[in-house]
């Protein structure tokens, strides 16, 4: 590969969001029929959404109570028959009595547990008379709340008491139906598809995935799709995502032999809003197979969809790849080092061998040397944590660039870049990690200017050996501000990826006290108080051990663990919390000990031999070159 393609342009930010405005004046100024065109092929729900008439949906139709059932065995029939929305829930409906069964409205949350092995129901009474009660307990995994979002629960219980009364022909049935689901994963797993909303990140460059379960029917999807979208995200990533959508606008949704039409009844306020309302609508109806065309009246007034003529909007690339939620918007080259020095892979064709070039400044002189390394996203700046752990440094990747201490005298385990151009730096300040001298000599003081937000209380590690973690934004990878993250106060952090949207952040951490290191993801919200980092939601539990972990898209992690069968391997693992982790393999006759990915791009792994593998399949991985910690930007 030659020394100009390190320096190709790579568009910024900044100008992806100014040509989004010109790309809206200009698409949106005038009406125009919607172009339609051929089937949808599959979005990043998968197969999910699928109805009847696409021959993938099956109905599930289990059979009523038997004549002389058992209160025990009636209660369990009726959890079975929860799993089928179909007629309205029609075949648990048949183990309920007759007022019951009539005015059941189970719209609560819905409460999952992992299989019918984990129930415990035990008759409370007789059943010689003409009542009984029926206890159901069980661990919940999960519930699915009133916005679809998934959430995993903590070992809380569900703790159901049936009241049971004969009916006319003496037979058991239900007279207290709770006002929820109780479903088994399995249930879940055929009752539920996994889909994405879509919304902007906080400068409107990205659209955010925003994982929902929608219950499958041989009704239509796709108005209950839009209407969730327009109601606005989830409770969990609100705070962090912005809408093109008008607070409290109300989406009136048909659906016809492929055409969804959506009228919204509050005018937009300008081309942009117009655009976005359109980008967020197109990324989320194009999981659905049977949605051919879209119709946006906003206002009483039609609004065009940019396209070519006769292409197909939901399939075509065209006007809304520039809000991908990818958050990549060209061709990013992977970063390796060998002997010191920074290299850069990259490849023409996903079947072909990258090419290797040594990058330009510091980073590609190895006179630093790194413990860990990051590229930002527009790939123009290297930050790095310096082999003593004492230290975070910046530099550009031009001809005569040179490192630039932006933290010091701390203990610092990871970094990473987020889509906006900041640097994010995890402090280890566990009792004992860095003496308070240390601490008061932080660089910080000198590099946060007037008008920065206040920085959060720091943990104290008031116990010896208490763990503890500190977080740091860096704008621009330069002005430090603390990051508000009471959740890491007690762990310490050994890695980080910020996703390439900026909204959200993937943490592994310890507890210090020799437990397992844990994968979760937090959101990242700005405010004028500062930045925030919570609200972790827990991923890849079914694995005994992670150690790595980067964002293949956003709405899949690649991570490296273990199940506690064997070596280290790679693992997908979905952002909505309920799709099972999948095996992304691993090279043979070694052990990984890194992991990184891109959207689109080959998975990339550095084994114990030094050498860098690769994946197109997660099923073949080939040796590419010689190195190690090879990372995508971000």
């Amino acid at each position: 590969m030659t020394s100009d393609l390190h320096h190709r342009a790579r568009p910024s930010r900044p100008r992806v969001r100014a040509g989004l405005a010109v790309l809206a004046l200009a698409a949106l100024s005038g009406c125009a029929t919607v172009p339609s065109g051929g089937p949808v092929v599959e979005g990043a729900g998968g197969d999910t959404g699928a109805t009847a008439s696409d021959g993938r949906y099956v109905r599930q139709l289990p059979p009523g109570p038997q004549p002389g059932i058992t209160p025990e065995g009636l209660v369990r029939g009726f959890l079975k028959g929860m799993g089928s929305f179909e007629e309205n829930h029609g075949a648990a409906r048949e183990y309920l009595a007759a007022r019951p069964s009539a005015e059941w409205n189970p719209n609560g949350p819905v409460l999952v547990y992992e299989d019918a092995d984990e129930l415990t129901i035990d008759r409370l009474t007789g059943d010689e008379g003409d009542t009984a009660r029926v206890r159901l307990l069980s661990t919940r995994m999960a519930t699915i709340d009133g916005s679809g979002q998934y959430l995993p629960a903590d070992g809380e219980l569900i703790d159901v008491t049936f009241d049971l009364v004969r009916n006319d022909d003496g037979e058991w049935r239900i007279s207290n139906p709770p006002d929820q689901l109780i479903l088994s994963r399995s249930d879940v797993d055929l009752a539920y598809r996994p889909l994405n909303l879509y919304f902007f990140n906080r400068d409107r460059s990205t659209l955010v995935p925003d994982p929902v379960f929608l219950p499958v029917s041989s009704d239509r999807s796709a108005p209950r799709l839009v209407k969730m979208l327009v109601d606005g995200p989830t409770s969990w990533l609100r705070p962090a995502v912005e809408s093109a959508f008008p607070d409290g606008a109300n989406a009136d949704v048909a659906y016809d032999s492929g055409t969804v039409t959506v009228e919204i009844d509050t005018p937009a306020d300008g081309a942009e809003e117009r655009f976005g309302m359109g980008a967020q609508l197109v990324w989320t109806l194009r999981q659905l197979p049977e949605v051919e065309e879209l119709i946006l009246r906003v206002g009483g007034e039609e609004i065009e969809i940019p396209g070519e003529e006769g292409e197909n909007l939901l399939t075509g690339g065209g006007d809304w790849e520039s809000v991908n939620p990818s958050g990549v918007t060209g061709n990013l080259r992977a970063y390796f080092v060998r002997d010191g020095q920074m290299w850069a892979l990259e490849s023409d064709a996903l079947d072909s061998l990258p090419q290797e070039a040594r990058v330009q400044g510091a980073a590609g002189l190895g006179d630093v040397p790194l413990e860990r390394h990051a590229v930002s996203l527009d790939e123009d700046q290297v930050a790095g944590i310096s082999a003593e752990d004492d230290a975070v440094v910046v530099a550009g990747t031009g001809q005569d660039s040179e490192y630039a201490t932006v933290l010091s005298g701390g203990e610092y385990t990871a970094l990473s870049w987020d889509g906006y151009g900041n640097l994010w730096v995890a402090e280890d300040v566990s009792e004992g990690a860095a003496s308070d001298e240390e601490d008061e000599e932080q660089a910080v003081e000198e590099d946060t200017e007037r008008g920065d937000p206040p920085a959060s209380p720091s943990p104290s590690g008031a116990e010896s050996g208490d763990p503890g973690t500190r977080l740091w934004m860096l704008r621009g990878g330069t002005d430090p501000v603390e990051v508000s993250a009471p959740e890491l106060a007690d762990v310490v952090v050994t890695q980080l990826r910020m996703s390439r949207d900026g909204t959200r952040a993937a943490v592994i951490s310890e507890d210090g006290r020799g437990g397992a290191p844990e994968l979760a993801v937090g959101r990242v919200v700005h405010s004028r108080g500062g930045v925030q980092l919570g609200d972790a939601l827990p991923l890849a539990t079914e694995l005994d051990e992670v150690s790595d972990v980067s964002w293949r898209s956003g709405d899949q992690l690649v991570v490296l663990g273990r199940d506690g069968r064997g070596a280290d391997q790679g693992y997908l693992v979905s952002l909505d919390g309920s799709t099972e982790t999948t095996s992304a393999g691993a090279p043979p006759g070694t052990d990984m000990v890194a992991v990184t990915a891109a959207p689109g791009l080959p998975l990339l792994s550095s084994v114990e031999d030094d050498h860098i593998w690769m994946t197109n399949d997660r099923i073949t991985w080939q040796r590419v070159i010689d190195g190690t910690n090879p990372v995508y930007p971000g």
